[in-house]
């Protein structure tokens, strides 16, 4: 019988242990967004570093985006694209989900270390 709780005891532990361990590392989030107009790389921004909040005009021959960047998270806040899915995409702070908005040809991908995402393949 002592067998069977010094094992429950060891168990219930390493349970206790991961569920600790998953908390801290699912908040971790990705630090970096990448800019890309056009399928150029334009502007990488540290997420994790930014002070003050900012904007940052994406120009281009498609139109005109603005992206509102704060510690953390970045989000499209304007757009003259006509259906402006971009903007209601909201904040973003990393993950594989990028910021898209296709007729002014402006993409936002994340990037870093701790972004909580593992890609096994790409199947094309």
């Amino acid at each position: 019988m002592k067998s069977n709780k010094f094992w429950l005891l060891i168990l219930g532990g390493i349970v206790v242990l991961s569920a600790v361990a998953a908390m801290l590392l699912g908040h971790v989030q990705s630090s970096y967004a990448l800019i890309y107009k056009d399928n150029v790389l334009t502007d990488t921004v540290n997420l994790s570093s930014v002070i003050e909040p900012y904007n940052i005009d994406v120009l281009g021959s498609g139109g005109v985006n603005i992206l509102k960047i704060e510690r953390g998270r970045i989000r499209m806040s304007r757009a003259n694209c006509p259906d402006r899915i971009c903007v209601r995409q909201g904040w973003k702070s990393g993950g594989i989900t990028p910021i898209v908005c296709l007729p002014n040809r402006v993409v936002v991908t994340f990037d870093g270390i701790g972004s909580g995402v593992d890609i096994d393949a790409v199947v094309g």
